[in-house]
């Protein structure tokens, strides 16, 4: 009987070099594959965007708050230890204070808050007794007046209108309650109300405006 006959040992061979020629080509596939995605033509590949894009907005709230944190310490501390006669010590602590206020404000605002309020009611009672009060901003010195007014902005800046209110009403009783002391001084009371009204108009103007913001600014960043 004629015909072709396949050796065992031909058809083993031959398996065996075709499962070679797939495995280098399946290698070389992975390996081609691997390449584009490392040039970025695969969707593992890592991009860079340009610097400080991916930051998100309460991390910029963070770096301006600690920014003007830092530049109204430094100028409240010298302040208050000079021309307001504050134990150099203590004007350390009401500047730090205030400035952690200021701090907090965007992420804990209640107790940005009371720190406020600390710091503005113990500045001015601590500064009564400076030399020539009466010819000096009382009970808000430039900058404490300035701190409260930044941390009624950052919390205004959060859109929660009750909270921005409240801010609003601590800040004006904790300005306010000095004066109870100061009831026979006439002077000190000329001086005193002129400081009040211009800290109270300005600072229900902040407030609202910064209401105002926390609804435009979302929107103009989307549009852009």
């Amino acid at each position: 009987m004629s015909g072709t006959t396949t050796h065992p040992t031909t058809t083993s061979s031959a398996a065996v070099v075709l499962a070679t020629v797939r495995a280098g080509t399946n290698h070389g596939q992975r390996a081609n594959s691997g390449e584009q995605r490392a040039h970025g033509g695969g969707a593992t590949a890592v991009t860079l965007d340009r610097p400080g894009s991916r930051l998100r907005p309460g991390v910029w709230q963070g770096l301006l708050s600690g920014l003007l944190a830092v530049a109204v310490t430094a100028v409240s501390i010298p302040l208050l230890a000079t021309l307001y006669d504050v134990f150099v010590p203590l004007a350390f602590l009401l500047a730090a204070t205030h400035a952690a206020a200021l701090v907090l404000a965007p992420f804990r605002p209640r107790a940005a808050i009371a720190l406020s309020a600390w710091s503005v009611l113990v500045t001015a009672l601590l500064s009564l007794g400076a030399s020539g009060l009466a010819g000096l901003a009382w009970p808000l010195p430039v900058a404490t007046l300035i701190t409260a007014l930044l941390v009624l902005v950052l919390i205004g800046l959060r859109g929660d209108v009750g909270t921005a209110v409240t801010a609003l009403l601590v800040s004006t009783a904790a300005a306010w309650a000095p004066l109870v002391a100061t009831l026979a001084d006439g002077d000190l009371w000329a001086t005193a109300v002129p400081n009040l009204l211009t800290y109270h108009s300005v600072a229900v103007l902040v407030t609202a405006l910064s209401l105002v913001a926390s609804r435009v600014i979302p929107r103009v960043t989307v549009a852009q």
